[in-house]
């Protein structure tokens, strides 16, 4: 990148410029189109920008002083901004619940049965490095890193024999052993609650996270309430 040199003027109008959300496409020098203030105007209109008070200009910060999601996630030890915006992202969270127990599914035995039909909706959520998609009963985490999971279910059984019931955060298919709740249901229709929290390790993105569900008898439940909870985790 070839270093440039701006006279005062041309500096301060580019640096008002930035911050106002219009920074020049060209960076040569003697290139800036439109008004050029001086320096008492360029000086005063920052000091109001900054202020909040410049008619019809709203302050933006530079794109050179963001974070980016990486930054804001400590992958790096550079001394980063954030800016509202940012401020969403870095905590990289979301989740989708339950609140209607309108699914009944028949869970086999001693077979392990993602939770599906149950959930209506999803949390506030961080965006695109946490995809809340409850329409397929899962959440995709789109970002490398370990994500602190937890999950609360409210069960009530329907119909089947007595069983031991475990539930159990899978990662693409395969069991997260930490995330292991259990608990024992009769059939004279029971409603208890279940729940575990782990860190998971995300190693590669788009991996989808479900809850899945395995009793010992064949019996059908319904998820009355509850919640599927990712967050990022720092470092």
């Amino acid at each position: 990148m070839t270093r440039q040199r701006y006279n005062i003027k041309e500096s301060l109008n580019r640096i008002l410029r930035m911050f106002e959300g219009k920074a020049e496409a060209d960076e040569a020098p003697n290139t800036m189109s439109g008004e050029i203030l001086s320096h008492n105007q360029a000086f005063s209109d920052l000091a109001e920008l900054l202020a909040g008070s410049l008619p019809s200009e709203t302050a933006e910060l530079p794109d050179s002083l963001k974070a980016t999601v990486a930054q804001a996630n400590a992958e790096t030890t550079d001394t980063v901004a954030i800016t509202p915006l940012s401020h969403t992202w870095i905590h990289e969270y979301g989740g989708i619940y339950i609140e209607t127990g309108t699914s009944q599914p028949t869970l086999a035995a001693n077979v392990w049965t993602k939770i599906t039909g149950a959930f209506q909706d999803y949390t506030e959520d961080s965006g695109g490095e946490i995809l809340c998609d409850w329409n397929d009963d899962r959440i995709v985490i789109n970002e490398v890193g370990t994500f602190l999971v937890s999950y609360q279910l409210s069960l009530w059984t329907l119909d089947g024999a007595d069983a031991r019931l475990q539930l159990q955060i899978f990662s693409s298919g395969t069991a997260m052993g930490m995330t292991r709740s259990e608990i024992v249901f009769d059939n004279s229709g029971t409603c208890l609650s279940m729940s575990a929290f782990a860190p998971v390790p995300i190693l590669v993105t788009g991996t989808p996270l479900d809850i899945r569900a395995r009793p010992d008898a064949e019996i059908v439940i319904a998820p009355m309430a509850g919640q599927l909870l990712v967050q990022r985790m720092i470092g």
